[in-house]
C-alpha cells in the first residue's frame, strides 16, 4: 500500500512515464540512407552521418536529463515511503491500546515497507532518505527490545 501511496502521490514518473520514451524519433528514420548510397559523393556521405551522429548526441543528452530528473524525484518519492513507514512504526510503538497482533502486522508491514523501499535508495543515494533509515532502524531495535516480551509470549496468550 505504501508505494500504491507513493505513486498516488508522486505520479510523475511512474507507469508508461517511468522510462525515457524520447520524442519517438529514430535518428536513422529522420535522416534515412538513400537506396543508391553508393552513388552518394564523399561529402553527402559525411554530412548525413554527421547529421545521424548529432541526432544520437541530442537523444542521449535528453535521456541523460531525464534520467537525472527522475532521481531526484524517485529520492523525494523514497523520503516519503521511509517517513510514512517511520511514523507506523512510531504508531505501534507508542500506542498502548493495540492489540499484540496487530502491533505484530504494523511492525512487520513497516519493516517490510522499509526493506523494500531501501532498494529505491540505492538507485536514488537520498542524504535525507538514508537519515531516516538510520532513525528507522533505531526505532525498530527499540521496538524490539521493548516489545520482546509480549511477543515471545504471543503464542501462549491465546490459550
Amino acid at each position: 500500500m505504501v508505494f500504491l501511496g507513493a505513486n498516488v502521490f508522486f505520479p510523475q514518473y511512474a507507469g508508461t512515464n517511468s522510462y525515457y520514451s524520447g520524442p519517438y524519433i529514430d535518428c536513422y528514420a529522420k535522416y534515412p540512407y538513400p537506396v543508391a548510397y553508393e552513388n552518394l559523393s564523399e561529402t553527402d556521405r559525411l554530412a548525413l552521418e554527421e547529421k545521424q551522429r548529432s541526432c544520437q548526441q541530442e537523444m542521449q543528452t535528453e535521456q541523460e536529463q531525464f534520467e537525472q530528473e527522475k532521481l531526484s524525484y524517485e529520492g523525494s518519492k523514497y523520503v516519503f515511503m521511509a517517513l510514512f513507514n517511520l511514523v507506523i512504526l512510531l504508531i505501534a510503538l507508542f500506542l498502548p491500546k493495540l492489540q499484540d497482533s496487530v502491533t505484530m502486522g504494523l511492525f512487520l508491514g513497516s519493516i517490510a515497507a522499509t526493506f523494500g523501499a531501501t532498494i529505491r535508495y540505492f538507485d536514488t543515494q537520498s542524504k535525507i532518505g538514508f537519515i531516516i533509515l538510520v532513525i528507522t532502524f533505531f526505532a525498530m531495535l527499540y521496538f524490539i527490545n521493548r516489545k520482546k516480551d509480549d511477543f515471545l509470549d504471543w503464542s501462549n496468550k491465546k490459550k
